[in-house]
């Protein structure tokens, strides 16, 4: 039963591996974002700093991707070791309608 339950894992795994997508672009203060979005601010206008608590990633089409409860912990550890005023990241994870469910986070 042991080795049924850990191929089942393994099986679970990897196709949840096979379903990731990769997106890149800055990070942003989601809340800002939303508030600010008629005033169409530069990047750096709602960038995400270490005082940021829900972060997105906007694309290079201005379309704003909210990061899940994982994603915004993730970020948030990013974001404390960095010194970029407009940070760039690669988001890993599945997209469900416009939030992902992240993976992994790298900071360029």
């Amino acid at each position: 039963m042991k080795k049924f339950a850990s191929i089942a894992a393994l099986l679970v795994i990897s196709a949840a591996l096979g379903f990731a997508e990769t997106w890149t672009g800055n990070l942003v203060d989601a809340v800002c974002k939303v508030a600010d979005e008629a005033r169409d601010l530069s990047p750096a206008g709602c960038a995400a700093t270490s005082a940021t608590h829900l972060f997105a990633i906007e694309l290079s089409s201005t379309e704003i991707l909210n990061l899940d409860a994982a994603g915004n912990e993730k970020a948030a550890n990013a974001v404390k070791n960095i010194r970029k005023t407009n940070p760039r990241a690669i988001v890993t994870g599945s997209l469900d309608g416009l939030m992902v469910r992240v993976e992994k986070i790298e900071i360029q």
